[in-house]
């Protein structure tokens, strides 16, 4: 029973930093003009100094958010990407470090639910179902956990270097759905 907690703690663990490293990668300063889509695909405003400006704030707030997630400042990342999802309610991206954000205090509902809406702002946001995923898992949902591993697995690319450990986590899930020795020891949801 203990060996099994500690390998699915360092399964999770090992999940985590993958996803977080994948993030890294994605909003590396070359990512800079993902956002800036997004915001672009805001209301115009007739005024483009004024928008130059609400893209330039809001490009802070989301680097700060992201520095506050990467240093482990999950309750100030969550706070920074609220501040940026006031401006820009349909940035699948600050979902889906809220969500990465939450998992790591262990909010598993709110992360679900941040990463259900960044799937349904944009269906082919790979990194949403990996998150997704561990979320599931988090709650429990084997079952859930699978289908959203799948359904990551065959968004990837072919030459996605996570596919080893999104393959590796879904092997374990199948043999948990095989032994039905599954034990979730879900821990309180501490709601932020």
């Amino acid at each position: 029973m203990i060996a099994t907690d500690v390998r699915l703690r360092a399964v999770l663990l090992t999940l985590f930093l993958v996803v977080m490293i994948a993030a890294m990668i994605q909003f590396w300063p070359a990512s800079t003009p993902s956002t800036t889509a997004v915001v672009a695909a805001q209301p115009e405003q007739h005024d483009s100094q004024n928008n130059n400006a609400n893209e330039s704030q809001l490009k802070r707030h989301f680097d700060w958010a992201v520095t506050q997630l990467r240093t482990g400042h999950y309750q100030q990342a969550i706070n920074g990407f609220r501040a940026v999802l006031e401006q820009s309610p349909a940035m699948p991206e600050a979902y889906i470090n809220t969500g990465f954000a939450h998992i790591e205090l262990k909010q598993y509902e709110q992360a679900m639910k941040s990463f259900q809406i960044a799937i349904d702002l944009r269906p082919s946001q790979v990194n949403a179902y990996w998150g997704l995923a561990v979320s599931l898992e988090g709650l429990c949902d084997i079952a859930g956990a699978r289908g959203a591993m799948r359904t990551y697995i065959h968004l990837a690319p072919a030459n996605d270097p996570f596919i080893v450990k999104a393959n590796a986590a879904l092997w374990e899930w199948e043999q948990v759905k095989q032994d039905g020795g599954y034990v979730c020891e879900r821990s309180e949801d501490n709601s932020g």
